[in-house]
C-alpha cells in the first residue's frame, strides 16, 4: 500500500499521501480482527510534483521495468522521459532501488492473493496515467484546444485503456455541462483542457 499511497517530499523521503483509519477488534481483552481503510488521497500529487519532490513510488518502482519483456506491452520508458515522474527533479532517493521495491510490491500483491493477471491490469492502469502526462494539448483558433493525431503518449495512453482515440481526443478538450435537463457540449481552451 506504501508503494501506491506513499511518495518522497522534501521533509520524508516515505511520506504517507492519504489518510489511514485502523479499526481494531477485541474479544475478551485480546485482539481479534482488524480492518484499516484509507481516505483523501492526495490526488494532485500525480500530476504535480514541487521541486525536490517525487511523485508515489509505485510509477518509479514501475518505470525500473521499462526493459522487461514481461512490461513491453506497456511501452514503459525510464522515469526521467514522463512528465509526471521527472518534474520534481527527484527521480531517485538516496538508499532506495526503486527496481528492488518493485519485485517487493509485487510479492506482496501476490500474499494478498492478487492474481499476476489482475496485477498486470493495475501496472496497464498506472502506465496510461504516465503516458496521458506527456499527452500534449495543442492551442487551436479562439477558444478551442485540440491533440495532434501523431501525439504518440496519446496513442499509447488509449490502446492501454482500450479507448476508442477519436471519442477520447473529442472529450479531453471538450466538455459536458448538464443543466437541469438540458446538456450542452461546448470547446475547452488550452487551460480548460489541461487543467479539467
Amino acid at each position: 500500500m506504501e508503494a501506491i499511497g506513499n511518495a518522497k517530499t522534501i521533509r520524508n523521503d516515505n511520506s504517507s499521501r492519504f489518510g489511514k483509519y485502523i479499526e481494531i477488534g477485541f474479544l475478551k481483552y485480546h485482539i481479534c480482527g482488524a480492518s484499516m481503510r484509507t481516505y483523501l488521497l492526495e490526488k494532485s500529487r500525480v500530476v504535480y510534483q514541487a521541486p525536490d519532490e517525487r511523485n508515489d513510488h509505485i510509477f518509479y518502482q514501475l518505470c525500473t521495468q521499462f526493459n522487461q519483456p514481461e512490461m513491453k506491452s506497456l511501452a514503459l520508458l525510464p522515469a526521467n522521459q514522463f512528465r509526471y515522474t521527472s518534474e520534481g527533479n527527484a527521480i531517485t532517493i538516496k538508499g532506495v532501488d526503486d527496481a528492488q521495491q518493485f519485485l517487493e510490491t509485487r510479492e506482496a500483491l501476490t500474499l494478498f492473493g492478487i492474481e499476476n493477471k489482475v496485477q498486470m491490469t493495475i501496472f496497464r492502469l498506472l502506465s496510461s496515467i504516465l503516458h496521458l502526462g506527456n499527452v500534449i494539448i495543442n492551442e487551436g483558433d479562439g477558444e478551442l484546444s485540440y491533440v495532434k493525431e501523431s501525439d504518440k503518449s496519446f496513442s499509447i495512453f488509449c490502446s492501454l485503456l482500450k479507448l476508442d482515440e477519436n471519442r477520447m481526443r473529442t472529450w479531453l478538450c471538450n466538455k459536458r455541462i448538464k443543466t437541469g435537463v438540458a446538456v450542452v457540449n461546448t470547446t475547452s481552451n488550452i487551460n480548460q483542457a489541461l487543467f479539467a
